[in-house]
């Protein structure tokens, strides 16, 4: 069991970074494709969303290492239409090829109003929300979604049928953070199971079931025994996730259910995974000028909801991510000892015990 008592290591966000973009570089990465990688799994842990952070950057690594991500991968347009376009990920490493294609889909909007991007042979990138939040900081709407391995039951299954349809949204609002939302169809992310092991920690009843669907608290049952995660809402989360499986697998020709390869049981083969994105350009000189002026009245309209007892504040999705990530600016980020010491491992792999020991701040 992990030693809950151990104190967070505090680092320097922009050393994170580095360093992060370092180790990718390391495996055969070229920097700009690193420093985007980077950029996504930084944030990510800044925003709090530790389970698909800089946690998982050994796990990348490996995979960069084994074959199933092309260190060297560039993107590769099969029909452009001017805004819709297919394109193949090249089996890059999946945060980093997101990040680009979002900022290419993002740019065609800004051409064409509306932009859509059809994406097959990609691998597994990380957290939703980022790309979401790309859209969004760029003054735009944005729909990015991406299909997973099975790893979730449906609606009158026992075991893992469907993948747990990760989406994120992403909207501007003037004088106000971004309107973020970013979730799977499953009642919770596998990475919070994952996250329980390391901390030896049991999970909530209702989030998974064993192997012959029974519910369990057990999260070995799930990531060991490979049993279900749960669809939020039973036949909602079900079809919600079908829903993804049709854009980001059906439609790309990307791989489906059981032919997406589990990136971390079989690092060293490409997943192709599929993802689908859907960009509105909303800047002030376009379609919709008044567009995040509205929104944000529409957003201070419903956090001034009455709260119910013991609420104090009513939060905008993507408001609690945003304050996390500016007092990670201001103050430091905080790493898991667990983190800290795989990150440990990756510097004395690549020779970077410099850049690791100059992030750390306490």
């Amino acid at each position: 069991m992990a030693d809950l008592s151990t104190p967070s290591v505090i680092v320097d966000p922009a050393g994170l970074i580095d360093f992060t973009a370092a180790v990718l570089r390391a495996t055969g990465m070229d920097e700009a494709p690193a420093a985007a990688g980077a950029d996504v799994l930084c944030r990510t842990t800044m925003r709090g969303v530790e389970s698909h952070g800089v946690s998982y950057l050994h796990q990348y690594v490996k995979q960069l290492r084994e074959g199933g991500a092309n260190p060297k991968a560039e993107i590769g347009v099969i029909v452009d239409r001017g805004a819709l376009a297919v394109v193949d990920a090249d089996a890059g490493l999946g945060p980093s090829m997101a990040a680009q294609i979002t900022t290419a889909t993002i740019d065609r909007a800004r051409t064409h109003g509306i932009a859509m991007t059809s994406v097959r042979n990609a691998n597994h990138f990380g957290a939703a929300g980022h790309y979401g939040l790309l859209c969004a900081e760029a003054g735009c709407i944005g729909l990015v979604m991406s299909n997973t391995p099975p790893i979730m039951a449906v609606t009158g299954s026992r075991s893992r049928s469907i993948g747990n349809g990760p989406l994120s949204f992403g909207a501007p609002r003037t004088g106000a953070p971004p309107f973020v939302l970013d979730i799977a169809m499953s009642r919770v992310a596998g990475g919070k199971i994952r996250m329980a092991i390391q901390n030896g920690q049991r999970v909530p009843l209702g989030w998974i079931v064993d192997p012959e669907g029974n519910p369990t608290t057990v999260p070995e049952d799930f990531l060991v025994r490979r049993g279900a995660l749960l669809p939020m809402e039973d036949h909602k989360g079900y079809g919600l996730s079908l829903m993804v499986e049709t854009l980001s697998g059906a439609l790309s020709g990307a791989a489906m259910l059981g032919s997406v390869r589990n990136w971390i049981y079989d690092p060293a083969t490409p997943s192709d995974t599929g993802y689908f994105l859907f960009v509105i350009d909303v800047g002030s000189d376009g379609a919709f000028p008044d567009f995040s002026d509205r929104l944000r009245a529409l957003c201070a309209e419903v956090t001034a909801s009455p709260r119910a007892p013991g609420v104090e504040r009513i939060f905008v999705p993507g408001e609690i991510e945003h304050e996390a990530e500016q007092r990670a600016w201001t103050s430091g980020l905080a790493l898991r000892p667990q983190v800290w010491a795989k990150l440990r491992v990756l510097a004395e792999g690549h020779g970077l015990d410099p850049a690791l020991s100059a992030m750390k701040v306490s």
